[in-house]
């Protein structure tokens, strides 16, 4: 009976734990729950930097930011069963979730400075570095998509504090986070300035930018005068923010 016991928790565990850990490596898991083991396959070409993910005769290439230490792992959200193929980048963690029918379908990509905490509600919880500070969000699978959860502000900045931060060039804050929004408050250069607050949901959209310049940061100066900016505007224009890279 204790034996029949310990098989039952080994079967639970194992369905929603992350299980197979090796890259260029073939192993079969019924991945749509039609009783059938597919066969599955990662293969990857570092001098391309390419992964493919193959399912039976299904295959699908992409390239990520890296491939050094990749993983594909089997994991179930929902009841549900997913690949997830995870790398490691410069900052931590890169992975890609996709699920199979009669062929292999991307549901996005994410990244954490740590590895990816997912429950089987499908949620995803990450840690992202963002230039100087990094925020704690998450990712929902929302009609098999993933759909990124950030706080509405973020105050954590603990890690500026020791760092004198000061404009180089003239910038202007706006009265709130809108580029048309009234009131447009200038900070003359070598003033000393204090980021207080940052909204991290909205990202710039051209494709030779960096996403994260249009989010936008609360600032204050050491005389007084705050309001918001977007990072693209000032990132360039003030010296002592400990930037990474």
């Amino acid at each position: 009976m204790k034996k029949l016991y310990l098989l039952v928790i080994l079967i639970l565990l194992s369905k929603f734990s992350l299980a197979y850990d090796k890259a260029d490596t073939t192993f079969t898991y019924d991945l749509n729950g039609d009783g059938k083991k597919e066969k599955i396959k990662t293969v990857i070409k570092e001098d391309e930097g390419t992964i493919t993910l193959k399912v039976n005769d299904a295959a699908f290439t992409y390239i990520p930011t890296s491939t050094t230490d990749t993983e594909l792992k089997v994991i179930w959200i929902k009841e549900k069963v997913y690949l997830m193929s995870t790398n490691i980048d410069y900052y931590g963690y890169e992975s890609t979730l996709f699920s199979f029918s009669s062929k292999i379908d991307s549901i996005g990509t994410f990244w954490s400075l740590d590895r990816p905490e997912i429950s089987n509600s499908g949620i995803i919880k990450v840690n992202d570095w963002l230039g100087f500070w990094s925020a704690d969000y998450e990712y929902q699978l929302i009609n098999n998509k993933l759909t990124a959860k950030y706080k509405d502000e973020y105050t954590n900045f603990d890690n500026l504090k020791e760092h004198e931060i000061k404009t180089t060039e003239m910038i202007y804050l706006h009265s709130g986070k809108m580029l048309n929004a009234k009131g447009l408050y200038e900070i003359k250069p070598n003033t000393r300035i204090y980021i207080l607050k940052a909204d991290i949901r909205e990202l710039c959209k051209e494709e030779d930018s960096w996403r994260e310049g249009c989010n936008w940061y609360y600032i204050r100066s050491k005389d007084g005068t705050e309001g918001w900016i977007m990072l693209k505007d000032f990132q360039d224009k003030v010296e002592g923010i400990p930037w990474a890279g």
